[in-house]
């Protein structure tokens, strides 16, 4: 037998949330009563007294026009089958309970006789109508049960004699943490497990923490509450009006005898301070908030019973009082308003979708919602269908086969809860002809909605769906620079990565960054280049050393060598053997393949490669993707398609923990893929955005390893592409975000509508006067200014197009027949602009040099070992991340880090002045090279390049002639002209003014948007090239330099129209 209370523990948590939950409403059991209720068997767990009181109270059925009562025999056989109820399995057993006492699924009959026949009444063990006023609340303090020990909880909540919520309470100096693990104690058989199948909720309560979890809930996985119903303030004051309400004497006596503190001088405080304790007591346990919970937030996932989170439980809320708002469309017709979920990665967005979709079936004023869940990845839409079909809804869960079968689905108002790929909705678009379901009834849950949305699989949904309510969901913020792309309205809810690590439902992560220094013969890459290349333009050469570039740092195999050497050392080091694994993200399909092959031959490490397959007809010359290409032939030979073989991996990688350690991708499995045990995110290329928040919650889930070796605490990111800057950015923007920017972001569909009919009467405005047949319309393609008019006009039409597209409202405001128009024009455009650049030599095939020139580059560029540049630091902390940027180990670690981000403004700002970003280029080029030749000290190169740094953020140009220092913008055509004007400087000076003049007098408002303002801009300077520059002042140049002159002109004016334009 357990020892007596220890009053000075009761009093200062157990007691006062007694005192709160019989001034809430709960009725007072002494122990006493609580035991002769159960007539002295501890091994009984139900009050049957008050059971069969309540439950005759509040049934009955309809005979003859009356309601009839059942009999008490009746009522107290119900209540003797409960409570006899044999556990075969502690999660089955209470999911049966749960489905016996609340009435979604199953639910409980009973056989009457009645006119000489047996019928079944439906019978309820609790009433959910009128705020559950008509059941009966008690609850009761040291409630004594055996099961094979005998075991004594500290608070037990019972509605209508069953006990709903058990509380264990413990002094702050003791902690919370105790009390779950009591909880979790309680539930093993050898214990009192049998208890644990009727509650719904299982709280650790000391007077300062309040953590809730159900059945099965592990240690990890409780969590605290938050209320968002009402303020702080109101909170207080209601709870101040509670506590201040007296107890009636007799009531409080037995309360202190039954804590063991009858012997104490104590009386109700009826102005203490309120506790979390308190807080978390009104927010889940105040009757219609308990009953709520238990009823339509506590679920079943597969093995797993579940109890929603406050984040959660107020999201739903919100979602069903917003579909119930209905608004008119430009037609008049009724629609249900949506908007978007904003709930970060790691905080059960999944679960939420799943709950309020069983919400909605059961919502008595929505008749037959019909549900549709969207997303835009196989491996997504696998998952989403095996979520839903674990939560037992009321509804099948089906997934779509095809276009057609989703189509067919629609036709037959198929009330089954739909998972599909939005472009199934395209590629039905050739089997709907004109039809559409206008039910306002449907319901479409769009999951990561900033990718899900656009283009012309999502205008074929709105047209089958016109009216349909849509709900966004993402666990990444919509962009500040994605404004344009916000169709679903205003938030409805938001949860952020602050809001998480707060509550502590996902783990801090932590960052540490490093850095493969390369090396390369600039010589002899320059001097074979120039030989391959020789038939290339300028423009075409630049086009492929900055595609090749890129591919050949990323793939380079001394690079991707050195890496996977440094992620072995790390993951054997630090994390084999525990159960704890890891991903790797390559730059690109080939670099994985190396990496998996690296792998492979050392033998130290399992790992898998998941990467999609080789697409389309692959060049005998491209060696890079005849490799790929064989390897997933492999795959798909051994494990009969790359879906299994990926699922396999998965399902090892998740649930084996001595299977697959490392999972190497590329763009695969970086959204959506929940591995708990997945720990460490080794990052080989750059990512950006929601890329990057997506990727990097892949290892911040929680996660209880049974392996005692190594706890989770963290999610770990070990990055070699320098990411450091992006994730801060990023991090600033998940954490903290203001909610009226998506408000405030959205579209007047009729301006959106006026610039596309702008867009394409400015395109058709190229071909005024010309007959529209193709050949004619390429003739006049012929002028090479026309044809790049042409390309810019085509390019705007179709991205605006592409926008209107994505807008609900669009189909609503633009007629079907100007839809497809406009779809049939893009496409004749487009093909248009490709064949005139074959016909005039615009287009040249440059694969062919890329792949040569990433030869060259692969030959001549070494790589040296991984080294770190920072510390390991929580990615939160943006203090700490900024002061690693800037301070990252070695002197020559800092000077090529330094370098390399120095080098990526660069790229990003070169089309706004190349001349500059060229020199700036060549000097950090020169510095480098100086200093791996140990010309230069490394700390005198460090000293350099964050001057240049400096430089470049300030476009900061020391050769600049003093005129041109007084006048931005004739800086950029002063440095990009010189070569194209062959003059002495003054007048090149003077003519460099001159042109900056005319352009800023035709640079009209948005005249860089504007064909016609364009065309006068060249004609302007055309006239003042020809008569000032050539025959005035007598300077040698062509027609066809001339031309060129103007191109780069308009070129430089566009990329800088803040500076030039009004």
């Amino acid at each position: 037998m357990l020892e007596n209370v220890n009053f000075d523990e009761a009093k200062q948590s157990q007691l006062p949330l007694v005192e709160l939950l019989v001034n809430m409403g709960y009725t007072y059991v002494s122990r006493e009563q609580a035991l002769a209720q159960r007539g002295g068997d501890t091994s009984k767990y139900l009050l049957h007294d008050i059971a069969r009181e309540s439950l005759m109270g509040i049934n009955d059925y309809e005979r003859d026009g009356e309601n009839v009562k059942f009999s008490e025999v009746d009522v107290a056989t119900v209540v003797d089958e409960l409570e006899a109820t044999r556990v075969e399995g502690l999660i089955d057993t209470s999911k049966d309970i749960f489905h016996t006492i609340m009435p979604k699924t199953g639910g409980k009959t009973i056989e009457v006789f009645a006119d000489g026949k047996r019928e079944s009444k439906s019978f309820r063990y609790v009433d959910f109508a009128n705020g559950g006023k008509n059941n009966q609340y008690h609850v009761t303090v040291e409630y004594k049960v055996t099961g094979r020990e005998t075991i004594r909880c500290d608070v037990v909540c019972f509605v209508n004699g069953i006990p709903l919520a058990v509380i264990e309470n413990k002094k702050s100096s003791v902690g919370y943490e105790k009390a779950i693990a009591q909880l979790i104690r309680y539930q093993k058989p050898e214990f009192a497990q049998k208890l644990f199948i009727y509650p719904q909720l299982l709280i650790a309560a000391d007077s300062t923490n309040w953590y809730y979890g159900t059945t099965g809930t592990p240690a990890k996985f409780y969590a605290s509450w938050r209320e968002k119903e009402q303020s702080e303030a109101e909170i207080h004051d209601t709870l101040h009006a509670l506590i201040a309400r007296p107890i009636e004497s007799a009531v409080y006596t037995q309360m202190l005898r039954d804590l063991n503190g009858s012997t104490y001088n104590v009386q109700q405080l009826l102005q203490r301070e309120v506790k979390p304790q308190d807080i978390g007591a009104y927010a889940m346990l105040r009757p219609e908030r308990l009953l709520d919970i238990a009823k339509n937030f506590v679920f079943y996932d597969g093995i797993h019973k579940k109890v929603a989170r406050y984040q959660q439980y107020f999201a739903i809320h919100k979602m069903l009082n917003r579909v119930q708002q209905i608004e008119n469309n430009d037609s008049g017709v009724e629609k249900r308003r949506g908007g978007v979920v904003w709930h970060t990665q790691g905080s059960g967005k999944s679960l939420t979708m799943v709950m309020f979709v069983r919400a909605l079936i059961e919502d008595p004023n929505i008749v037959n919602p019909r549900v549709i869940i969207v997303t835009d990845r196989k491996d997504l839409d696998r998952q989403i269908k095996n979520t839903f079909r674990n939560a037992g809804l009321k509804k099948s869960v089906v997934q779509a086969t095809s276009g057609e079968d989703l189509l067919k689905r629609v036709r037959d108002k198929d009330s089954s809860v739909i998972t599909t790929l939005v472009h199934k909705f395209q590629s039905a678009s050739n089997k709907r002809a004109e039809f559409e379901d206008s039910d306002k009834n449907i319901f479409v849950l769009v999951d990561e909605a900033h990718r899900t949305q656009g283009g012309e699989a999502n205008l074929e949904m709105l047209r089958t769906i016109p009216n349909a309510c849509y709900i966004a969901f993402t666990g990444t913020p919509l962009l500040r620079d994605e404004k344009t792309r916000n169709k679903f309205g205003d938030f409805i809810d938001q949860y952020t990565i602050d809001d998480a690590l707060r509550d502590g439902i996902v783990l801090p992560l932590i960052y540490e960054g490093r850095y493969v220094p390369l090396r390369d013969d600039d010589a002899q890459i320059d001097r074979r280049w120039d030989r391959v290349s020789e038939d290339l333009s300028a423009k075409q050469r630049y086009i492929a050393e900055k595609r090749a570039n890129k591919k050949a740092i990323a793939e380079n195999p001394d690079r991707i060598r050195e890496i996977c050497y440094d992620v072995q050392t790390h993951y054997v080091n630090r994390f084999q053997g525990t159960g704890l694994k890891a991903q790797l993200v390559a730059p690109s399909k080939y670099a994985a393949l190396l990496m998996q092959k690296f792998f492979e031959r050392e033998g130290k490490i399992s790992s898998a490669l998941v990467i999609s397959d080789e697409n389309g007809e692959i060049a005998e010359d491209d060696e890079h993707r005849q490799e790929i290409a064989a390897y997933t032939r492999e795959i798909k030979e051994k494990y009969q398609g790359l879906q299994k073989y990926e699922e396999s991996v998965i399902e090892d990688f998740i649930s084996n923990p001595d299977g697959v350690e490392i999972i190497i991708v590329v763009d695969k499995l970086l959204t959506g893929f929940d591995a708990p045990r997945n720990t460490v995110l080794y990052l080989a290329r750059e990512l950006k955005d929601h890329n990057l928040l997506q990727a990097i919650a892949r290892v911040n889930r929680l996660f209880d390893n049974p392996n005692p070796v190594e706890a989770k605490t963290s999610g770990f990111i070990i990055d070699y592409s320098e990411n450091a800057a992006n994730i801060d950015t990023a991090m600033q923007l998940f954490g903290s975000y203001d909610p009226n920017d998506v408000k405030s972001a959205l579209i007047d569909v009729d301006e959106k509508i006026d610039e596309l009919q702008e867009r394409y009467a400015q395109l058709c405005k190229v071909f005024n006067g010309v007959a529209l047949d193709d050949q004619a319309l390429i003739e006049h393609l012929r002028d090479k200014p026309t044809r790049a008019i042409f390309d810019e006009k085509v390019n705007e039409f179709v991205k605006v197009f592409g926008e209107c597209l994505s807008l609900q409202s669009f189909t609503e405001k633009f007629d079907r027949n100007s839809i497809d128009l406009y779809k049939s024009e893009a496409k004749k455009f487009h093909n248009l602009k490709r064949s005139a650049a074959l016909q005039y030599g615009d287009r040249v095939d440059l694969r062919k040099y890329e792949l040569e020139l990433v030869k060259i580059l692969d030959e001549n560029i070494k790589a040296g070992a991984a080294e770190v540049l920072t510390g390991e630091i929580e990615i939160t902390n943006r203090e700490a991340l900024n002061k690693a940027i800037e301070e990252l180990g070695s002197d020559t670690s800092k000077a090529e880090a330094i370098a390399a981000q120095t080098e990526r403004r660069i790229d990003q700002r070169r089309e706004q002045d190349e001349a500059l970003y060229d020199k700036f280029s060549q000097r950090i080029k020169e510095i480098l090279e100086a200093m791996h030749q140990k010309k230069l000290a490394d700390i005198e190169a460090l000293k350099q390049l964050r001057l240049i740094d400096e430089e470049v953020e300030q476009k900061k140009d020391s050769d600049l002639p003093e005129a041109m220092r007084q006048k931005p913008g004739a800086d950029i055509l002063y440095r990009n002209l010189k070569a194209d004007l062959p003059m002495d400087e003054e007048a090149y000076e003077a003519t460099i003014l001159e042109i900056d003049g005319i352009v800023r007098q035709m640079a009209t408002v948005d005249w860089w948007r504007n064909f016609e303002a364009k065309r006068k801009m060249r004609l302007r300077i055309d006239d003042y090239l020809y008569d000032v520059v050539k025959v005035q002042r007598g300077i040698d140049i062509t027609n066809e330099q001339i031309e060129k002159i103007i191109d780069t002109i308009v070129v430089l004016a566009e990329n800088n129209h803040t500076v030039f334009g009004r």
